[in-house]
C-alpha cells in the first residue's frame, strides 16, 4: 500500500511539473507575440470598423509577398488590425479591404493562419496591402500632428524609430526619391509636396465645381457624385460632360464601367434625383477646384524657411532641439 501511495505522488507530482511548464512557455509565446505588435491608435473607418494600426516592432513577422517561406519582416513595418464584419466571408473582406481586392482572398487564410473569420476578433493585416483609403486614416490616426499645409502634406516626427524610407514607402508616389536623412529627431517637420503626396491616401483636400460634390461611399472611398436631371442620360450627360474622353470606345468604356461600379443594370433607365459616383481620377480639370491657400507658399512658410537656415538654426544637442516650440523644415521633393 505504501509503495501504491508513493507512485501515485511521483505521477502526480510529474503531472503538475509538465503542466507548469506548458503553461510557462504559452505565457513566454504569448509574451513573445505582444512584443511583436504595438498597437498605437484607434480609429473608426467609413463611420463604422473600429480599425486598430501600430508597427511590428521585432523582426520576427513574415514578409507580405511570401508567408510560407522563412524570410523575416523587417522592423519598422505598419500593420492594421481590423475585424471582419458580422457574416463576411474571405472574398467579401477581401474585396472590401484589400487594394488587390478579390484576387488576393486566400491571403486572408494567411493571416487567420487557416482559421475561420470571427467578428468579435481583430485581425492583422499587413499596411501595404491595404487600400489607400483605409492606410490613409491610419496615418492620420497614427500621426495626430500631420496636417494640411502650404504647399503639401506637413508631417510630424512622433515616433524614434521613423525612417526616411517608412516615411516614403508610406506617404509618396512609386519612385520618389528623397534628400532626407537617414535618422530623424522626435519634433522635426516635413513637407511632403502634393505632387509626391500618394493621391489614394485621400490626404489632400479636393473640390469639385457644381454641379458635382464630393462625399464618401459605403465602403469608406472618395468619389465626386452627380445627381441625376429630368432628361439625362448616362452617355452624355454624365460620360461626355464630366469625363470628356474623346474616343467613342474610351466613352463607351467609361459608360460601362459606371453602371458596374453604380450597380446599375441598363444606362437608359436612370431616374432624376438618383446620384451617380464617378471615380476623381476620371474628372475633367474644368470640374475639379483645388482650394488656392493649400497650393500656394505664403510669406510666413518663406520666413519660416529662411529662419530654419544653417546659420540660423539652434543648436542641438543629444539629437533634441534646445527650444522645443521650434522645429527644421525641410522638403520631400523629387531629385
Amino acid at each position: 500500500m505504501p509503495f501504491k501511495y508513493l507512485l501515485i505522488a511521483t505521477y502526480g507530482s510529474l503531472l503538475f511539473i509538465y503542466y507548469c511548464g506548458t503553461a510557462v512557455t504559452v505565457a513566454a509565446d504569448l509574451s513573445q507575440k505582444k512584443s511583436e505588435f504595438l498597437p498605437l491608435a484607434s480609429f473608426l473607418y467609413a463611420n463604422r470598423d473600429p480599425m486598430r494600426v501600430g508597427w511590428y516592432n521585432t523582426s520576427s513577422m513574415p514578409l507580405e509577398k511570401d508567408f510560407k517561406t522563412d524570410a523575416k519582416r523587417r522592423v519598422g513595418s505598419f500593420f492594421v488590425q481590423l475585424k471582419p464584419r458580422k457574416n463576411e466571408g474571405e472574398y467579401q473582406l477581401a474585396l472590401r479591404v484589400l487594394r488587390d481586392g478579390s484576387h488576393q482572398f486566400l491571403l486572408i487564410r494567411e493571416f487567420t493562419n487557416g482559421n475561420t473569420l470571427n467578428h468579435k476578433r481583430y485581425l492583422t493585416i499587413p499596411f501595404e496591402l491595404l487600400i489607400g483609403a483605409i492606410q490613409g486614416e491610419a496615418l492620420r490616426s497614427l500621426f495626430p500632428n500631420d496636417h494640411v499645409e502650404f504647399g503639401g502634406w506637413r508631417h510630424q516626427v512622433t515616433y524614434v524609430w521613423e525612417t526616411t524610407e517608412l516615411l516614403m514607402k508610406s506617404f509618396t508616389r512609386s519612385g520618389t526619391q528623397t534628400r532626407l536623412q537617414k535618422e530623424f529627431m522626435q519634433g522635426e517637420e516635413y513637407t511632403i509636396p502634393w505632387k509626391n503626396l500618394r493621391s489614394d491616401l485621400e490626404l489632400e483636400p479636393l473640390a469639385v465645381r457644381d454641379p458635382l460634390f464630393i462625399r464618401k461611399d459605403k465602403s469608406g472611398l472618395r468619389y465626386a457624385f452627380y445627381r441625376i436631371q429630368s432628361g439625362d442620360t448616362l452617355y452624355s450627360s454624365v460620360v461626355i460632360r464630366f469625363i470628356g474622353n474623346i474616343k467613342h470606345t474610351a466613352r463607351s468604356q467609361n459608360a460601362s464601367d459606371l453602371l458596374v461600379l453604380n450597380g446599375l443594370v441598363d444606362a437608359h433607365q436612370l431616374l432624376p434625383g438618383q446620384l451617380i459616383k464617378i471615380p476623381l481620377e476620371w474628372i475633367r480639370p474644368e470640374y475639379l477646384h483645388q482650394v488656392p491657400s493649400i497650393y500656394r507658399i505664403s510669406k510666413k512658410t518663406i520666413i519660416r524657411e529662411k529662419v530654419g537656415s544653417p546659420e540660423n538654426q539652434p543648436s542641438i544637442e543629444n539629437r533634441r532641439h534646445k527650444t522645443g516650440s521650434y522645429f527644421r523644415t525641410q522638403i520631400i521633393s523629387q531629385r
